[in-house]
């Protein structure tokens, strides 16, 4: 399934050419960025309530060093940045809107509720990571299948049936 239409009618314009310009970075540097989370399933429920508010939040993974992308980002435009190294993640801070890039990662917990040991991972790895399936989507922004919808854990059906599902024993401990 192509998304790529709704992605250029949901995004806000200077949104959707900010991550077309990071989708273009990832590509010079052999990389791949995929939009995540909460943005693909507000897609998905065409629900246009769901980008309104005072804010707009959206998710990167990017298969490559998320950190080193956003510093690159930052220097070319009037983001604020924090980055979490330990993490492979950082976000960018706009006036009316964030951006969240993070480093595809696997993640382990010495107990419930501790914080994850992380290493780099592919973007599957990332997925299965997460709580929910209706959360464990992705859409490619690559050029050679920029809109395609990555969904290994069935969220779509799932949203389209209502439910919420973990993905594994550990998504509420972890």
């Amino acid at each position: 399934m192509n998304l790529a239409k709704q992605i250029e009618q949901y995004l806000p314009q200077h949104l959707l050419e900010l991550v077309q310009n990071i989708s273009g970075q990832t590509a010079k540097q052999g990389q791949k960025v995929y939009l995540v989370g909460g943005v693909v399933r507000d897609l998905l429920l065409r629900d246009p309530s769901l980008r309104s508010g005072p804010r707009f939040d959206i998710d990167l993974v990017v298969e490559g060093d998320a950190v080193k992308l956003a510093q690159q980002v930052a220097q070319t435009s009037q983001a604020k940045l924090l980055t979490h190294h330990r993490f492979g993640t950082a976000k960018l801070r706009y006036e009316n809107f964030t951006l969240d890039l993070a480093t595809a990662r696997r993640e382990t917990y010495a107990k419930p509720g501790a914080l994850p040991a992380v290493t780099p991972g592919t973007l599957k790895d990332d997925l299965i990571r997460r709580d929910f399936s209706i959360n464990a989507m992705a859409i490619s922004l690559s050029a050679n299948d920029y809109g395609e919808l990555i969904d290994p854990h069935q969220g779509k059906n799932d949203l389209e049936h209502r439910l919420i599902r973990i993905l594994h024993p550990g998504s509420f401990s972890d």
